[in-house]
């Protein structure tokens, strides 16, 4: 019988995915508005692939230009770590998920759950939350100590992006879903431990 705990897994990965997924491809990892020396209506935004500047003016409206991060920021080890870390928590979410409805067992009538499936189901969903929670901290304690250094110029001191943000709520909800399906991997096994009857026993007269 399907479980309360993961019916709670079943609708918070696939929400922590997609907030995980924005996260990702937006351009909104550190923000800049009013930046020192340009124009008050220009606006810089960097991401993990690409690097946009934002034109608002008030009678040609709103134009974004954008482009690949430069070379020698994208080579570093740095961007190939946070790169690795987002992309490998995505398809891990995307496993993770494939694995705990395959072992709800779907097609079987009720379903039927495989306390096995769905604890393993449960294990990748919290790894995969907490290496993009470690992504994001990690970018965030770099921006923190970039903002309170001396030696960083006033036009190098990019604030938090809306990505961050993102991130935290995407790797929280992730993680909260793996462990929705551990406690349910946890309780489809006390009830099927040997020895103990998982329903009264029927008297016949």
């Amino acid at each position: 019988m399907l479980t309360c705990t993961a019916v709670v897994g079943l609708i918070l990965a696939p929400m922590g995915w997609v907030l995980l997924l924005a996260a990702t491809v937006s351009p909104h990892w550190r923000e800049f508005y009013a930046r020192p020396g340009y124009s008050s209506d220009v606006s810089f935004f960097d991401g993990l692939w690409e690097s946009c500047t934002e034109v608002n003016h008030l009678l040609d409206g709103r134009r974004q230009l954008c482009q690949a991060i430069p070379e020698e920021v994208a080579v570093s080890w740095f961007m190939h770590m946070l790169r690795s870390l987002t992309v490998l928590s995505l398809l891990g979410g995307l496993l993770g998920y494939w694995i705990a409805n395959l072992g709800i067992h779907w097609w079987t009538d009720p379903p039927k759950p495989s306390p096995n499936v769905i604890g393993v189901a449960g294990l990748i969903l919290i790894l995969c939350g907490g290496a993009y929670l470690g992504a994001v901290s990690y970018m965030t304690h770099q921006h923190l100590e970039n903002l309170k250094s001396s030696q960083v110029p006033n036009q190098e001191k990019f604030q938090l992006g809306t990505c961050l943000y993102l991130g935290w709520a995407g790797g929280t909800t992730k993680l909260l879903s793996g462990v929705a399906f551990t406690l349910c991997f946890n309780k489809q096994k006390q009830r099927g431990a040997p020895g103990v009857p998982d329903a009264p026993y029927e008297v016949d007269y």
